[in-house]
C-alpha cells in the first residue's frame, strides 16, 4: 500500500512539472538605436524569445542576433559577435567616408524589424523586413523570414518542412505561372525575370502566417530592382499536401 502511495506522489509531481513547465514565447523589447551625434540612423527591433535562459530560447535568440549583424555587417570577415558592436562598426566605416568625401556623403542608414507571423507548438515563423543605405542611388529593402523549432530551437529550411521539395517547388511555379500570364510552355524568363539557366526555383524567403505559405523573392533575386518583390501566398488548405503533417497545427 505504502509503494502505491509513494508511486502516485511522484507521479503526480512529475503531471505538474510538465503541466507547468515554461512554453518559449516572444517579446520584442525597446528598439535597439543609434545614440551618438551626427552617426547614421539605425533602428534595431527583434522578438526576443522567453524565458531566455532555456536552451531552446537561447539558440533561437543567438540566430536572430546573427540575422541582425549580417544587415548591419554585409561580409564575414571579422564579423562582430554583438549587435552593439556592428552598429559601432557601421558607424565608423560612416565616419571614414565622411571624412574622406565631407562634401558627397549622404547620411546612411539602417533598418531592422521583427515579428513573428506565426506559431504553433511545433513551429514559429517571424518575419523580417530590413532597409540599408549606406550610399548610392538607392538602399536596399528586404523581407526575410526564420522560422525555428520550438522544441529544439533549430532553425528550419524549406527541407525540413515539404515532403517532397521537387513537388513542391512544381506546385509553386504553376502559382507563379498563372500570376505572369506564363503559359506551362513559355520560357520562365519570357515576361522579363532572371531565372539562372532559365530553371524556376523557389525564393530565399519562405515563411508562414495564419493564412498559410508566403514566398517571397527580393529585388536581385529574379527581377530588376525597380520590380521591387515579387509575392506569392498560397492558402493552408491548398499548401497542407505538402507540409510535414507534423508541423502542422491539429486545431487547423
Amino acid at each position: 500500500m505504502g509503494r502505491f502511495f509513494v508511486f502516485g506522489i511522484i507521479l503526480t509531481l512529475f503531471i505538474a512539472g510538465c503541466s507547468t513547465e515554461e512554453k518559449i514565447s516572444f517579446t520584442n523589447i525597446d528598439p535597439i538605436e543609434n545614440n551618438c551625434e551626427d552617426c547614421p540612423k539605425i533602428a534595431i527591433d527583434l522578438p526576443i524569445a522567453q524565458p531566455e535562459t532555456t536552451p531552446e530560447a537561447q539558440k533561437i535568440n543567438e540566430t536572430l542576433t546573427e540575422f541582425a549583424i549580417s544587415i548591419l555587417y554585409y561580409t564575414d570577415e571579422d564579423r562582430p559577435d554583438s549587435i552593439a558592436d556592428a552598429i559601432a562598426d557601421f558607424n565608423l566605416q560612416y565616419k571614414k567616408l565622411k571624412e574622406a568625401y565631407p562634401e558627397n556623403i549622404v547620411p546612411w542608414e539602417a533598418k531592422v524589424k521583427g515579428e513573428v507571423s506565426y506559431e504553433n507548438e511545433r513551429f514559429v515563423s517571424i518575419l523580417f523586413d530590413s532597409y540599408v543605405f549606406t550610399g548610392g542611388a538607392h538602399g536596399y529593402g528586404s523581407t526575410s523570414f526564420l522560422n525555428f523549432d520550438l522544441q529544439t530551437g533549430e532553425e528550419l529550411s524549406e527541407g525540413d518542412f515539404f515532403n517532397n521539395p521537387k513537388e513542391f517547388t512544381a506546385f509553386v511555379e504553376t502559382i507563379f505561372r498563372e500570376q505572369n500570364d506564363l503559359k506551362p510552355e513559355d520560357n520562365i524568363n519570357s515576361a522579363g525575370f532572371m531565372f539562372e539557366d532559365d530553371k524556376f526555383h523557389l525564393p530565399a524567403s519562405i515563411g508562414f502566417d495564419n493564412q498559410g505559405v508566403i514566398l517571397i523573392y527580393n529585388p536581385y533575386e529574379i527581377a530588376a530592382y525597380a520590380d521591387g518583390q515579387t509575392t506569392i501566398q498560397i492558402p493552408m488548405d491548398q499548401a497542407k499536401a505538402y507540409i510535414n503533417s507534423s508541423w502542422l497545427d491539429t486545431t487547423e
